[in-house]
């Protein structure tokens, strides 16, 4: 039987309770996925608690919307310092809730307000923000200083991940963002967010990096790298700019302790996101407070393949199932297919898909070597006397793979397939 998602009208205002257990403070704003509210518990103690307010949205719509909400909560609760913690999941009247930490410092605007920021630091801290949703095989997707928050501690932690692991097209975002965010929203947006034909290379790594290098500059410069951005008029300038790589470099040459940033905003702002940084290590290699040992983010899942792979998915329908791969070898054949679920067509790693239908039925083919003990990922799958590729491809942490030539699988590598990520681990 489908799960019911009947929701009632839901509008809280201060001094009203929660279930019983949380008293409404003041509203905080309203994202693009929902309400966030200051509230309070029983002993005074302060959280944040967004409401994704079904009661609004078609009931076609509900299902799909949910799955994403408990996915940004699942977010929430990766283990690392440098991202705001999700610390409940419930519904109140049908309407799904999540109560966070609560960062009454602010977002990173407030930081920049005061005296002298120390840029390095600020740039790091997001940085293994972002290395720690990657490493989890999200990506965040919607970058900005808005979703940079303050903890009591002073640490900069990432916020507000809604919009991770979502295909989506310009017309989507428009339509998302127009009326709650204006658009400043457009100005931390990478290239390929616009392009459809790209829109599989929006769930890379290589997206957050653009936003990040846009967010960098912001707070070093306090304005956008490709122009101004300030009305409806603006934005084909801006993106024609951001298109092209053309932002503005000279602010790098007008102060000496400035020109340490203009590589790697380069980087970062490469259009093309195949000649980007490929991933955060790659920035961090560049930025000495890195070296020092400030990073805090440790692995929280087994590293050691000897005893065989697993692969996790650790975003998709199907989050936090375990495919072993041990499991799919019998009687020394040592190729694995994986694809879509289908009826039709046999995979041992048969992946739901019925939002999106971007995984293809015959996708992946994984093929095992018993003399390195190390298993092979190739894009595609033999079919009918022909090597027949995906129709989205098939990526290995930033890369696209090809069917020619597979590719080795490492602890920790994030595979894409559609929507999917799924993180290779030890048994």
């Amino acid at each position: 039987m489908a799960e019911d998602y009947y929701a009632a009208r839901c509008n809280f205002g201060n001094g009203d309770h929660v279930k019983g257990l949380y008293r409404v403070d003041k509203l905080l704003g309203e994202g693009s996925f929902g309400m966030v509210y200051k509230v309070s518990d029983g002993a005074g103690k302060q959280y944040a608690m967004k409401v994704l307010p079904l009661w609004k949205r078609a009931t076609e719509e509900r299902a799909e919307l949910v799955q994403r909400f408990e996915m940004e909560f699942e977010t929430g609760r990766i283990n690392s310092p440098y991202l705001v913690h999700s610390l409940k999941y419930d519904k109140v009247d049908g309407n799904p809730f999540i109560v966070m930490e609560y960062c009454q410092k602010g977002n990173l605007y407030k930081m920049l307000d005061g005296s002298r920021p120390d840029f390095e630091k600020i740039a790091c801290q997001i940085l293994y923000g972002l290395q720690a949703l990657h490493k989890n095989g999200k990506v965040h997707r919607d970058l900005k200083p808005e979703n940079i928050l303050i903890k009591n501690d002073d640490t900069v932690a990432l916020s507000d991940f809604g919009t991770s692991g979502m295909i989506a097209s310009l017309t989507f975002w428009q339509k998302l963002f127009r009326k709650v965010e204006g658009f400043g929203t457009f100005a931390y947006m990478a290239p390929e967010q616009s392009q459809p034909k790209k829109a599989k290379a929006t769930l890379l790594p290589t997206t957050d990096i653009f936003s990040f290098g846009v967010v960098l500059y912001e707070i070093l410069f306090k304005e956008y790298p490709f122009g101004p951005l300030e009305s409806e008029r603006d934005l084909q300038p801006y993106m024609d700019n951001a298109f092209k790589g053309r932002w503005n470099r000279s602010k790098c040459q007008t102060r000496s302790e400035y020109r340490q940033w203009e590589s790697l905003l380069d980087g970062c702002l490469a259009p093309d996101y195949s000649v980007r940084f490929q991933n955060v290590d790659d920035i961090l290699k560049h930025i000495p407070y890195h070296s020092q040992g400030h990073n805090r983010v440790v692995a929280d899942f087994n590293m050691d393949l000897g005893r065989g792979v697993v692969l996790k998915v650790m975003q998709g329908e199907e989050y936090g199932k375990r495919y072993q791969l041990n499991d799919f070898i019998r009687n020394n054949q040592f190729l694995i297919m994986g694809g879509r679920a289908d009826s039709d067509v046999h995979n041992h790693i048969a992946i739901k898909d019925f939002n999106t239908k971007y995984i293809s039925r015959r996708h992946f083919t994984m093929e095992y070597n018993p003399s390195q003990n190390m298993w092979y990922m190739r894009d595609g799958q033999w079919n009918d006397g022909s090597w027949n590729d995906s129709l989205n491809g098939t990526y290995v942490n930033s890369h696209e793979i090809k069917h020619l030539e597979g590719v080795p699988l490492h602890a920790g590598d994030i595979i894409t397939v559609g929507e999917v990520k799924l993180r290779v681990e030890g048994v």
